[in-house]
């Protein structure tokens, strides 16, 4: 076998091996800075982290979306992060941040649920607007729904 379908073979199934045992973190605040720091840094082991295996997602008109539907379960919305993380990554050398700063952040917690919601500037026209569901698993703290858009700013 080439050595190229090998390695691509070998992240085929990484991609969609389970979630690691590690909690997410302790508190939503945490499970928040954890995915924004492991999405900035393009970490793919610790963002995995930080989804539930039920995880959904509506997903913003971005470059490596693989749908703008809803996407249901981990392996769906991993294969679609993985190819967002790609794009990122495609820019060259080293991979380019998304860079994204969370503005205007509020949590509502409730019991064993969270709703995280944040925007973060895109460009000097565009914002990005980002609701996070979280759960409180018998680990930690983990994502259970994302829903994400992008706003062109008016003149």
């Amino acid at each position: 076998m080439k050595p190229r379908f090998i390695c691509a073979a070998l992240c085929a199934v990484a991609a969609f091996a389970p979630a690691p045992a590690r909690a997410c973190a302790p508190s939503p605040q945490a499970a928040l800075e954890a995915f924004i720091s492991a999405f900035n840094a393009l970490d793919w082991s610790a963002f995995r982290a930080c989804l539930a295996d039920e995880v959904s997602l509506f997903n913003p008109d971005i470059p490596g979306a693989t749908s703008l539907r809803r996407l249901d379960g981990r392996a769906q919305v991993e294969k679609n992060f993985r190819a967002v993380f790609d794009a990122a990554g495609a820019g060259g050398p080293s991979p380019v941040s998304p860079d994204i700063h969370p503005e205007h952040v509020a949590l509502e917690r409730s019991g064993d649920m969270a709703l995280v919601t944040f925007e973060f500037r895109r460009s000097e026209h565009s914002f990005g607007r980002r609701s996070l569901v979280l759960k409180r698993t018998h680990d930690g703290w983990r994502i259970i729904h994302i829903h994400a858009s992008n706003v062109e700013v008016r003149p």
